[in-house]
């Protein structure tokens, strides 16, 4: 309902909203209506707005619209706002999902249109609210319709409908166009029992509950409309397939009209039918008491690839497979027991074999004498086959063709209750896919997945099964196993993951973790559970490794998950800080740059150790938040700082950017944009990287950093020397700096291998062109002999700890010059 605002200051505002007659039409009106304020805080909510979420009008009044959306919102609103209170625009659309009270999600079209004061300022927004319910699930109606049913429209040779739990019609073939007359989308989305004869409608209701209720597939026989509104018996075969990617039953339908008809023809009179057999859809067989061939149609003669006069006399067992078909028997002897029907397989003279359904019923002369049997033959080859296709993917991963959950959770639910030494649960995860897949793209990614898959299942013992358990992730059942057996397996699934994996775009790299658990367990559940358990504490502890379950596992992996979960809260509430590290120049003695370095104060553990959280981070997918977040806020103090003088104008400002970050194809935008914002020009913006994080995946690196090096900004590679890329490769990339890592430099004052391997690498900068910094200067000799050999700057506690902003302004550690030779008094 129109509420006005509680201040002053936004009644007056929005005084031309709170007028009598536009608060009327407000009111009345039947289309969702909102106004907000320039900062999208809802200022009233029409009835109707509150009807479409399911609230009291008073509690959406003084929110923000942010609070009202459902947590799969895309933000697009939130944009188009921004865009239209900056005046870029007088009105805009976008589509925005706000979330029912119940959280359930509710699709609009947002139409905004701006308020503006008398002098012309934007102030606020009038929007409506379309709802999209309806389109979006048409949409996802259509699609199904599209995706899964087409295969089934042009492969099957019998009339095929699917319909829901409550006989709605999702999908018909093209066939019911020229059995019954219908046009296809005339009857989609229709109730199917209305075209079905009412004396039949209890049957047809029956079967589709019991096939929906108990599975499988269920038979029956009804009479079906047409559009000129005679009725058809058609013989309707249904099969629940609502579990698979179908989504609903699939009922198979065969006018059997004639079939009926004939039944009826040949038990009211002696004339024989063969003026309807000869025409009918279905093969025709009559045989008579001895057992022989009397008739068959044409249809018949199609189905068996047999001329007529190769079947006529012969008895029915030179025709058929004798062995084990039940219905040739009944054939050759003359049955006593009526109808009946059975599906056989036919050997067929081109080779191939047939399935096929054989209906027989006797035939009795006017007597009630059995003078012979009649059967109606219809090849379902291709109807059984698409079946088990449907059967198959409904159980199996399209991607990798391995078992899928469900055919993995039946399988294991099988194995716990069979009676052997013990049942081993192994979750494989390939490390840092998720990375590789962004860089490489979701082709190679998928091959990957594919290829990884058939490596496990080739590793593992003929009768394990290997399954997609999701994602980049497999799961072995190994049955019949001790935990030394299960350890061994494991073992020899991440071996075969290690060799090298050929694609299009190059040979990637695969490494793995694993986590293993073995019964007893509560339930199969248990057992998956204790070894997603165990591979969180695989990952923590490094990856590339089996970690088996067990207690302490157990508290270091939710402990770490804890840790992830807490470290994203304080990120998302700006709690982590920053301190830098003067760069020292080893001539000159002045501060050539800084280091950021980030602190977390963790309000119960104290402050945590950097090495800690940034591998929490990396483990839980957190890298590129963090990093995105240093950027952001490095960048942003850094231009204060010189502002303010505590930061020399020339002074460069270093971040580290991780192996994920890296495949970040945001990174470079992102990077721009902050030092843009800052006002800190790319030159004097360096970003650190790892060996290891640029050999992850060596192209995308390469391509990530040439980008923004093309841009101005500047690239280091920290711990040089601790790693395993080339030289080659080094000489590729677009390298401004070397960082010597600080094992060498903790030594090299009296350990002479130390002093020569950094003077290699400083021999090796100068010969790429690039600058030489040192980390973990500690002594004045550390200084003096790094100074000697050409080092061209260096950081270290010997000038100045990392330090706080505040600090920096305090005591000038980002500004004042350091004494860099072995006499300290000199500066």
């Amino acid at each position: 309902m129109w509420h006005p605002l509680r201040t002053r200051s936004r009644r007056q505002r929005h005084a031309p909203l709170a007028a009598p007659a536009y608060g009327e039409h407000f009111e009345r009106s039947a289309v969702p209506q909102v106004v907000f304020d320039e900062d999208a805080v809802v200022v009233a909510a029409n009835p109707a707005f509150a009807r479409l979420l399911d609230r009291p009008p008073s509690s959406l009044t003084g929110r923000p619209i942010r609070d009202l959306s459902h947590r799969s919102d895309p933000g697009a609103a939130d944009r188009a706002l921004a865009r239209l209170f900056r005046g870029e625009t007088e009105a805009t659309q976008a589509e925005r999902i706000l979330r029912r009270a119940d959280g359930r999600p509710v699709p609009t079209l947002a139409s905004a249109t701006v308020v503006r004061e008398r002098i012309g300022r934007p102030t606020g927004a009038v929007v409506l609210y379309q709802d999209l319910s309806a389109l979006h699930s048409v949409a996802r109606r259509r699609g199904q319709q599209e995706d899964f049913f087409l295969a089934l429209a042009q492969r099957a040779s019998d009339l095929a409908v699917v319909v829901d739990p409550d006989a709605t019609v999702l999908f018909a073939s093209p066939a019911i166009v020229g059995v019954l007359g219908h046009a296809v989308a005339d009857i989609l989305a229709e109730d199917a029992l209305d075209y079905v004869h009412p004396d039949d409608v209890d049957r047809a209701r029956t079967m589709l509950a019991e096939v929906v209720g108990a599975g499988g597939t269920v038979s029956t026989t009804i009479r079906l409309r047409d559009q000129a509104g005679t009725w058809h018996w058609m013989e309707v075969t249904a099969t629940n397939l609502l579990d698979s990617s179908v989504g609903g039953v699939v009922c198979n339908l065969r006018d059997v009209t004639d079939r009926i008809r004939a039944e009826a023809a040949l038990r009211a009179s002696e004339r024989r039918y063969r003026a309807i057999a000869d025409n009918a859809d279905e093969g025709l067989w009559v045989t008579a008491p001895d057992g022989r061939s009397a008739y068959v149609n044409q249809r018949l003669e199609e189905i068996l690839g047999l001329a007529a006069e190769q079947i006529l006399g012969r008895p029915v067992l030179e025709v058929l497979d004798p062995h084990e078909q039940p219905v040739t028997r009944l054939l050759a002897t003359g049955p006593d027991e009526g109808a009946g029907r059975h599906e056989v397989t036919y050997q067929h003279p081109d080779g191939g074999r047939r399935e096929l359904v054989v209906s027989t019923t006797p035939l009795d002369d006017a007597a009630g004498a059995v003078e012979g049997s009649l059967a109606m033959v219809a090849d379902v080859t291709d109807a059984r086959r698409l079946e088990r296709e449907l059967r198959d993917a409904a159980l199996h991963d399209g991607l990798t063709g391995l078992p899928n959950r469900a055919l993995l959770r039946d399988r294991l639910e099988h194995a716990l209750a069979r009676e052997t030494r013990s049942t081993a649960a192994l979750l494989v995860d390939l490390d840092r896919f998720r990375l590789i897949n962004e860089s490489r793209g979701h082709v190679v990614g998928d091959r990957l997945l594919a290829d990884a898959g058939h490596r496990l299942a080739a590793a593992v013992r003929p009768g394990d099964t290997v399954a997609r358990f999701g994602g980049d992730q497999y799961l072995i059942v190994c049955e019949d196993v001790d935990e030394r057996a299960a350890r061994a397996i494991a073992e020899d699934a991440l071996g075969a993951l290690r060799p090298r994996f050929p694609t299009p775009a190059g040979d990637v790299t695969l490494t793995a973790s694993a986590g293993l658990s073995l019964t007893p367990a509560p339930s199969a559940g248990a057992l998956v559970r204790r070894a997603e358990t165990a591979l969180r504490a695989a990952k923590a502890d490094g990856r590339g490794r089996v970690q088996e379950y067990d207690a302490d596992a157990v508290a270091l992996a939710e402990q770490h998950f804890e840790l992830g979960v807490q470290l994203a809260r304080s990120l998302a509430a700006d709690e982590l800080t920053l301190h830098y590290q003067p760069v020292v120049g080893l001539h000159s003695g002045e501060v050539v740059g800084v280091e950021a370095l980030c602190r977390w104060e963790h309000p119960l553990l104290g402050a945590v150790p950097p090495a800690r959280f940034v591998a929490v981070a990396e483990a839980e997918g957190l890298a590129a938040t963090l990093d995105r977040w240093v950027v952001d806020r490095a960048l942003r103090e850094a231009a204060k700082l010189r502002t303010a003088g505590v930061l020399a104008p020339t002074a460069y400002v270093a971040v580290n950017v991780s192996a994920r970050t890296l495949a970040d194809r945001g990174l470079e935008e992102h990077v721009a944009r902050a030092a843009a914002a800052a006002g800190v020009a790319p030159q004097d913006v360096v970003l650190e990287v790892t060996e290891s994080a640029t050999m992850a995946d060596p192209a995308a690196a390469a391509e990530v950093l040439g980008s923004l090096r093309r841009r101005g900004f500047r690239v280091a590679v920290d711990d040089f020397g601790t790693g395993h890329s080339s030289l080659a490769y080094l000489r590729r990339l677009p390298v401004s700096v070397l960082k010597i890592d600080r094992s060498f430099v903790g030594e090299i004052a009296t350990d002479a291998h130390a002093r020569a391997i950094t003077a290699s690498i400083v021999d090796l900068a100068r010969t790429m062109g690039l600058s030489v910094v040192a980390e973990g200067v500690e002594t004045h000799e550390h200084a003096e002999v790094l100074r000697r050999l050409d080092a061209d700057a260096a950081q270290g506690w010997l000038w100045s700890p990392a330090v706080s902003p505040e600090e920096a302004t305090r005591t000038g550690a980002l500004c004042r010059t350091y004494a860099v030779g072995a006499d300290p008094s000199s500066s």
